[in-house]
């Protein structure tokens, strides 16, 4: 089974993210998500997003957020 992630995005980008054919789920309370796909799709949605200017993240399972640089430590 692939890798399932969510993607976390400003809720002004919702339209962007549907013209990438992702499906948006929004709310007022937890902003704009696109829920459980796959890691290799969220990977290449982001890229997308982010050409378009558009801050977006990709939040694993346990709700972290994977660092940007692989060699990149996070802070405590």
């Amino acid at each position: 089974m692939a890798d399932l992630v969510d993607i976390a995005l400003p809720t002004n980008a919702q339209t962007a993210a549907e013209a990438l054919g992702l499906k948006v789920q929004r709310s007022v309370t937890a902003g704009a998500w696109v829920r459980r796909i796959s890691r290799d799709e969220a990977e290449i949605a982001v890229e997308c997003l982010r050409d378009w200017g558009i801050a977006a993240r990709i939040v694993d399972d346990e709700g972290r957020e994977p660092p940007s640089d692989p060699g990149a430590r996070r802070a405590a």
